[in-house]
């Protein structure tokens, strides 16, 4: 028996519970970001995005147990490699010691309860800057999956809990959840931005993550805000970012989900 869903990943533990659970706002329903770039001792104030500080893996842990002492547990962590480790493949997301993959387990036995969210995108790794495997100055798709699949793995099995692919990439969470079941990692959960459009609330993003484009732009990966088009076939769950803005988006999918 190999189920496809399985909602008691999201039930596994306290801090699982404490994130998902729903008709009330608290500390622990939130997710707080970290920027972990490669080296020691830095502490690096990010101009964009004002109280935000980049770590590196010996230093985050001042910023989890800072944000544990307000009351938020769950944790979504970006990697930022050194320039000189980014290659056309962004082999340096999947590298068991790269720099997410070192981050997690220097947090995770001080922080057992702690919930460990990665971003699983390529866009940092890449001496070119997208999200994906470039052919003929083209991001393939197909190409990409396996890429974003081993990320993933190799994140779960640093001590993560839940991988939340970024890329927008079609099939990305499949293939995920396909190389996650196949190497026993069943419970691992998955977060998908299943809502995601081009603009400029990316912007301070980019910066802190060092992750702009080397040419053209990303619009062709998220969704088409202008239009209901994308809306046709509704997220179940996952990240919905710029919901406010954009609430007749908002409106199509929840009446879709009913």
């Amino acid at each position: 028996m190999n189920p496809v869903q399985r909602p008691r990943r999201l039930r596994r533990t306290p801090g699982m519970r404490g994130l998902i659970r729903e008709t009330r706002l608290s500390p622990d329903s939130l997710i707080l970001p970290l920027f972990v770039r490669e080296g020691t001792g830095v502490r690096e104030p990010v101009p964009s995005m004002p109280g935000q500080i980049r770590y590196s893996p010996d230093t985050l842990r001042e910023g989890v147990a800072r944000a544990i002492e307000a009351g938020v547990n769950s944790f979504l962590l970006f990697g930022i490699p050194d320039d000189e480790k980014k290659d056309a493949a962004g082999s340096a997301a999947w590298a068991e010691d790269g720099v997410v993959q070192t981050a997690i387990r220097n947090i995770r036995p001080e922080f057992p309860g702690a919930v460990v969210v990665t971003d699983v995108c390529l866009c940092e790794y890449t001496s070119h800057g997208h999200c994906g495997f470039v052919e003929d100055g083209h991001v393939h798709n197909d190409k990409t999956l396996p890429i974003l699949a081993r990320t993933a793995v190799s994140h779960i099995r640093a001590g993560a809990d839940m991988v939340a692919p970024s890329d927008m990439m079609d099939g990305r969470v499949l293939a995920i959840r396909s190389a996650l079941d196949a190497e026993g990692f069943t419970d691992a959960a998955i977060m998908s931005y299943a809502v995601k459009y081009a603009s400029f609330f990316y912007g301070p993003f980019r910066e802190a993550a060092g992750s702009a484009p080397g040419f053209g732009d990303r619009r062709g990966y998220p969704g088409h805000r202008v239009g209901r088009q994308g809306s046709e076939r509704p997220p179940r769950r996952g990240l919905q970012r710029e919901r406010r803005v954009f609430d007749d988006q908002s409106r199509s999918r929840a009446r879709a989900c009913r």
